[in-house]
Formats: C-alpha cells, sequence, structure tokens
C-alpha cells in the first residue's frame, strides 16, 4: 500500500477477495477483482465501490500493478506467472489484511491474539477465551462463527463466517453493526496470520501436507506467524525456527521438560508446571481430554502470558465438556454418538473416535468422509479405506459421505452426501442404546 502504487489486481474471490477489494478501493486505489474459479454469481459483486472491476478472464497485469493472492493459489496461475517474470509486488491476502486493518487503526483500542496451526485451532481458540473472558470483554472468531464473552455472557453473534484472514474485516464490521466494544479479540486462521496485534499462537505444525498446486508446503505459509513480537508455540516445531532476533517465543509441550509450559493429563485430571508453578485441574467425563491436550497446553501459556488468573484457567478447565464435533460422547435419540466431526478431522482423530465408540455388546454405525465444498485440506480416501480395513470386523454398518468416498469398499457400505442424511441414515440402522460414531470433515 506504497505511495504511488495505484492499481491492485485481487486474486480470488471467494475467499476473501472481495473484502479486500472493497477496502481497497474505500484507499483510493483502482481495483481489478478476478473471479478465479469463475463460480460466483453476479448479485454478489452488487454492493462493491465503483473503484472495483470484476473480472473472470486473468487480465496480464502491467508493471506497475500490485498483486493480491491467497498462499494457497496455483504459482502458475497466469497473472501470478506474468508478475514474477516482470517483477510486480506481490502480497499475501493475509499480508494486505494486516495492513488494511493498521492504516484503519482498527485494533487501536483492543488486544488481538490470532491463532493458526494444523490441528487444535479452534479448540485452542474457545478456551483461551472463555480463560480471558473472567476479566475481559472478547470476541471470538473460529469456524464455529462470531462469539462474544464475558463474566456474565456468552453470546453466538454469527454463524458460517470462513477463517480466511480477510474475514477478519467482516468480523470487525459484525462487532461494530452490535456496538460491542470488546477489549480482546481472539481470531482463529487458516494458513497463517496477518500480524496484527502483539500475539500469535502456532498449536502444531504437524501433519504438514501439500498446497498451492503441490508446490509448497503449509508449514512454509504458518511461518507468517513470526511477524508477531510474541509467539506461543509447541515446542516440538522450535526446531524449524532460523534466524529468530525480534520476536519473543514461549513454547507449549506435553511432558517435554524443555518446554516453557508443560501439561500432563492422566485420566480425568490435567496438571500444568510453568515457572515452578503448578495448576491442578479435575476434568468433566463425557470426553476424550487427550484430544484437546494441545488446546489445554497452547490456551494456558497465551493465557499466562496475556495476564490471566491462574485460577481462572482451572475454573475454565473444571467446566469445560469438550467441543461439538471434536471427541464428544453425546446421547442422540437414545443413541449413544461419539461426535468427532468438525474441519479439524484426520485420520488419527478418527481412529481415537472408533476406539473410543466401539461396543461390543451393541450395534455400532461408522458415518465418515468429508464435505468436499466446505473444508480446504481434504480427507484422502486412502487413508479412510485403510481405516475401513482394520475395523470392519467389528462395524455393523459404515456410511460414507462426500463424492471422493464413492469408490471406497468394505462390507455394508451406504453412501450419503453430507453430515445430516448421514446421521438421519444412522438412525434408521439403530436402536436405543446403540452406537453411532461421526467422523466427517465439515465446518460446523
Amino acid at each position: 500500500m506504497t505511495a504511488g502504487q495505484r492499481q491492485f489486481i485481487v486474486l480470488d474471490l471467494n475467499h476473501g477477495g472481495l473484502l479486500i477489494s472493497s477496502k481497497l478501493a474505500g484507499h483510493g486505489y483502482r481495483v481489478t477483482a478476478v473471479d478465479v474459479y469463475g463460480t460466483l454469481p453476479k448479485e454478489t459483486f452488487s454492493d462493491l465501490p465503483a473503484g472495483v472491476e470484476v473480472v473472470s478472464k486473468p487480465p496480464l497485469p502491467d508493471k506497475n500493478a500490485v498483486i493480491i493472492t491467497p498462499v494457497h493459489l496455483d504459482p502458475n496461475y497466469p497473472v501470478l506467472a506474468k508478475a514474477r517474470s516482470q517483477g510486480n509486488t506481490i502480497y499475501s491476502h493475509h499480508y494486505i489484511t494486516g495492513q488494511i486493518l493498521r492504516k484503519e487503526g482498527i485494533f487501536s483500542q483492543a488486544k488481538v491474539i490470532e491463532i493458526t496451526g494444523v490441528k487444535a485451532k479452534t479448540s485452542t481458540a474457545t478456551l483461551l477465551a472463555r480463560i480471558l473472558s473472567f476479566k475481559e470483554k472478547v470476541i471470538l472468531h473460529t469456524t464455529r462463527g462470531i462469539e462474544y464473552l464475558s463474566e456474565n455472557q456468552h453470546i453466538m453473534l454469527h454463524k458460517g463466517l470462513s477463517i480466511t484472514p480477510a474475514s477478519i474485516l467482516e468480523v470487525v464490521n459484525i462487532v461494530r453493526e452490535q456496538e460491542i466494544e470488546p477489549s480482546v479479540y481472539v481470531l482463529e486462521e487458516s494458513l497463517g496470520t496477518t500480524g496484527t496485534g502483539q500475539m500469535g499462537i502456532l498449536t502444531t505444525l504437524n501433519p504438514d501436507y501439500r498446497i498451492a498446486s503441490n508446490s509448497k508446503w503449509a508449514s512454509e505459509a504458518k511461518w507468517q506467524i513470526m511477524q508477531h513480537p510474541v509467539v506461543i508455540m509447541n515446542h516440538q516445531d522450535t526446531g524449524l525456527i532460523e534466524n529468530n532476533t525480534k520476536t519473543e517465543i514461549i513454547t507449549f509441550a506435553n511432558g517435554n521438560q524443555n518446554a516453557d509450559l508443560n501439561s500432563r493429563i492422566s485420566g480425568e485430571t490435567i496438571s500444568i508446571t510453568y515457572d515452578e508453578k503448578n495448576i491442578d485441574c479435575k476434568l468433566q467425563p463425557g470426553y476424550n481430554p487427550e484430544e484437546y491436550a494441545i488446546a489445554f497446553a497452547a490456551s494456558t501459556c497465551a493465557g499466562l502470558r496475556a495476564g490471566a488468573d491462574p485460577h481462572d484457567i482451572q475454573k475454565t478447565f473444571e467446566g469445560f465438556s469438550g467441543l461439538e464435533g471434536r471427541m464428544r460422547q453425546v446421547e442422540f435419540q437414545q443413541r449413544r454418538l461419539i461426535d468427532n466431526s468438525s474441519s479439524g478431522l484426520d485420520i488419527d482423530s478418527a481412529r481415537s473416535a472408533i476406539e473410543m465408540g466401539l461396543d461390543k455388546s451393541a450395534k455400532n454405525v461408522l458415518i465418515i468422509g468429508e464435505h468436499a465444498a466446505q473444508v480446504c485440506e481434504g480427507f484422502a480416501p486412502e487413508n479412510v479405506q485403510i481405516l475401513l480395513s482394520e475395523y470392519k470386523q467389528f462395524l455393523d454398518h459404515v456410511i460414507l459421505i462426500g463424492k471422493r468416498m464413492e469408490k471406497l469398499s468394505s462390507q455394508n457400505i451406504i453412501h450419503r452426501k453430507n453430515l445430516q442424511e448421514g446421521l438421519e441414515c444412522a438412525l434408521s440402522l439403530t436402536d436405543s442404546r446403540d452406537t453411532i460414531i461421526s467422523c466427517v470433515k465439515c465446518f460446523r
């Protein structure tokens, strides 16, 4: 956003490009917004400022144009390839969103904590927001939606917003409409952070995966987090840091004595050690606390650094009963449901859910797959096939979700389009006290 650079080409309107285009035009820049996938209906563009031209055919950029692209876009996309060859300035959606937030002073009256990583983002963000809400007015943005938390309130303000970096701009708009003045924002983001605010949290870089048409690793994008003055990160990932001189790094781990904070889960208790101090908590039954190990440790580490009272951390953990879609055992129309369907699902978590749910004295039905239209990283069918072969003798029925699962084979297979149809089917196949194990990768 340097003076004199008056033309921007914004790529990928599906993942935040519309919001970025609108903001840039509002600052007086000429913007060409490129519908990379050609899928957005015309009415989507009706509210854009006059300074935005929307096109679906990739324009060839002149040498002075600034290119704005998501980190996951194919680097051989014509606009990007041409821009690299002639030396254009290229910024990521993450970077430009951060620049807009700073230029407008949007968070001048609030603390901001950004969270990224492969696993445990939503649970870490949620636990941290609950910890801070004892003394702060907190806006929490995750795959669950936008929530407002304070000591006496917990309100869902909005559902269905993505966690692309540009969505932060919409989060701010929605909060302003509600006339809320939060003191803290806790923001979950995909594939890195914008660098806004004092603190970033990196839950884990593993398991890593390829992005941008297999041209780079997702972990490369997530290292944007090092723009923050303070970074809370998993101790196992510190070996990948190079040439850090500006960032204060605080590490957490489960049982690693070298980390700044260690947590140990034993049954339904957790013990957290830091600075020769301890926090001991008795956890609620009804979910698998081991699946929240990263979230417990990361949220404690961040909470303490943000000034939280250790007693508030203890109260939060002792009152926590798991999150919807993340290793919870609940009653569902007189059936036992292992609810593990969320955007953070991976094959190891699915295996844990099956192990948690199998009941030899009852019928067991597994719902597994992906709602592909809703997830950035898929759920590899070949891994699902291996899982089915391991557990087929214990499963009475398998309900596969999503188009990519249609070619898989196993006994008693049924195909359905989405989680809701899968649950309806599972109900028809079971009686009271039977078990349904739900492992669908989707946003909820």
